[in-house]
């Protein structure tokens, strides 16, 4: 189970296809950055299986935090742009990118960061 955080430029994270960040948008913003790299599939270890899971989306980009090494994988479906368990720094990375998109970063549970 994993907790999302999410850049959206509606005041609801549910309610991202109502004022949605473009894809257009989203591509030009991950080719600008030069630490995102569109990545199109994440895999991860199940803990309890040791089973390999791989999840793909084609509009999915990578960012490897630079001072930990850790890679966190921001998903854009429906208008926004998702983290599963951000670190601190991908939570300042998130918050960056909402600011070139005019949007905000909020949790599941409707929290503004």
């Amino acid at each position: 189970m994993g907790y999302d955080l999410h850049i959206t430029k509606a005041t609801e994270s549910s309610r991202g296809s109502q004022k949605p960040i473009s894809e257009l948008e989203w591509k030009n913003a991950v080719a600008a950055d030069g630490l995102l790299e569109m990545d199109t599939t994440a895999t991860a270890i199940n803990p309890r299986t040791h089973e390999i899971i791989q999840v793909s989306n084609p509009l999915m980009a990578s960012w490897t935090d630079p001072e930990t090494n850790e890679k966190h994988y921001f998903s854009y479906r429906r208008g926004e742009i998702s983290v599963r368990n951000p670190s601190e720094n991908a939570i300042k990375k998130m918050k960056e990118l909402a600011s070139r998109f005019g949007a905000q970063v909020l949790g599941d549970e409707g929290e503004i960061y």
